[in-house]
């Protein structure tokens, strides 16, 4: 998990929970490692792409 989460809504990092969670079954980013996070996060494709394009303030 990586720190910077704080700054998503509640259901982008239920999905980022998710997805790591799905890795316990499924080791790669299979159909069937998708099938596993569908289970839980039916409309897990939305809180996928806000980790794709929003923007996370820099740190330095």
């Amino acid at each position: 998990m990586n720190w910077r989460l704080i700054h998503f809504a509640m259901p982008t990092i239920d999905y980022v929970v998710a997805h790591e969670l799905a890795h316990l079954r499924e080791m790669n980013h299979s159909p069937r490692f998708w099938d596993v996070v569908r289970s839980v996060l039916p409309d897990y494709e939305r809180s996928r792409g806000v980790l794709k394009d929003d923007v996370l303030p820099v740190f330095e």
